[in-house]
Formats: structure tokens, sequence, C-alpha cells
């Protein structure tokens, strides 16, 4: 049987939107793997900001610089990169003195291969159970908000809100 003459039915595409419940299963199971491997969360990791403990009684002044890890477990992506190739010094308003950091991991990669390694020996099987406890709850969370979620978009939408959904 010969083709249809006739016009042709234009496809129709759907928006692009950014789903925030996708989001924050994409954050939760990146921070699992970032703390099994590297034992830093995402923002930990990504800009070597790694918290340190000052001693009790004493005022320490955190600011927005470059913190690098004082522990040999920690690993951030700028001490891969080799950002933190001189040590950190950080002086308290008290005197309180604390050396960060000082090692580089650009110039002999073997050992943060074998620090990642040894990381991730060590978390493995809370790594997996929480990966697989993780996908379940926002599989059945999803399911079980349906009703909520199409709600909260239609307000989204009605107030002219069409790239964000939940």
């Amino acid at each position: 049987m010969a083709k249809k003459r006739g016009r042709r039915k234009t496809q129709r595409r759907s928006r692009r939107s950014f789903n925030l419940l996708n989001a924050a299963e994409l954050y939760v199971q990146t921070s699992i793997l970032t703390n099994g491997m590297f034992n830093a969360n995402p923002v930990q990791f990504i800009t070597g900001r790694t918290p340190y403990l000052v001693p009790r009684g004493t005022v320490g002044v955190i600011g927005n610089a470059y913190q690098p890890s004082n522990t040999d477990s920690v690993i951030t992506l700028p001490e891969l990169f080799g950002v933190d190739s001189s040590k950190t010094t950080l002086v308290g308003s008290t005197g309180y003195t604390a050396t960060l950091g000082g090692r580089s991991f650009a110039a002999d990669p073997s050992a943060a291969l074998a620090t990642i390694t040894a990381n991730t020996k060590a978390n493995l099987m809370p790594m997996l159970v929480q990966t697989v406890g993780t996908k379940v709850f926002f599989n059945i969370l999803k399911k079980a908000t349906t009703k909520q979620r199409s709600m909260i978009n239609m307000g989204f939408k009605a107030v002219g809100v069409k790239e964000v959904k939940v």
C-alpha cells in the first residue's frame, strides 16, 4: 500500500526541566561514593576545604581559604591536582597554630591510588548497602509522593516556573 500523502504531524517535544528529587538522589549517591573512596563529602572533595579540630578554649578563625586535611586518609581534588604543594599553617587568636596538609599527589600519584584503594576496601560493603538502600528509598519515595509532587509541579507552573520539577 502506498504511503499516504499529506501534512506530516509535527513531533511534540517536552521542555527540558530540572528535577529536584533526581538532583537530591544524585547528591546522596555522590556523597556515598566520595565518603567511601576519599573520606570527604562532595563539597569537601571538590573545594579541598576540610574541617579541622580546634582545641577547646581556643578561638580559631576559619576563613574562605583552602584548608587541606591533616589526615592521610582524606583526599581532595586540589591535592590530586597538586594545589597543596606546601604546608598551610593556621594561627588562632590565642596563639594556637595548626599545620595542615603538606602533600601533593601530582608528583606521586601512586600514593593517592594506594590511599583510594585502601579507603575503598575498608568501606566497600557499607558503600554497597548505602547505594542499594538509597536507590530503594528514592524509588519508594517517588511512588508514594506522586500526587503531592504533581500538585507542587502545578504550583510551579502556575507561577511561571516551568524548568523546575519535583
